[in-house]
């Protein structure tokens, strides 16, 4: 288990406590999209990449449902065919495996950067 998990284990066997991770803000977004694209300029492997990749894959599926109401609501065909569209790749970047890592990061990441605009678009 992650130490930020809410329950892990010593190497004793005694559960541990710890406090939920603070709520993903979207800054601390926005952190995890340039930390990729920096990751995805060198070697992104190893664990460090991989935590990386893992939140922004629970970015796009917490960004997604908001961000495709948004796409469904627009007015402009094309636009929403668009946005429709980048929800739906974004959905598959996120499921498919890893072949090149520094490809698959900066997918994961401009997938959660754009639907981020929309999901703030649904908000407003």
């Amino acid at each position: 288990m992650h130490p930020t998990d809410s329950k892990a284990t010593e190497s004793v066997g005694a559960p541990v406590t710890f406090p939920p991770p603070e709520p993903v803000t979207p800054t601390v977004m926005a952190q995890d999209v340039r930390l990729a694209l920096d990751l995805a300029n060198g070697r992104p492997t190893g664990e460090a990449a991989d935590a990386v990749r893992d939140r922004l894959r629970s970015y796009i599926q917490a960004l997604a449902d908001p961000a495709d109401a948004f796409a469904a609501g627009l007015a402009d065909s094309r636009a929403r065919d668009i946005a429709m569209n980048t929800v739906r790749h974004a959905r598959a970047v996120a499921e498919d495996s890893v072949h090149d890592p520094s490809a698959n990061l900066r997918l994961l990441a401009k997938a959660v950067h754009h639907l981020a605009q929309y999901a703030a678009g649904a908000r407003r």
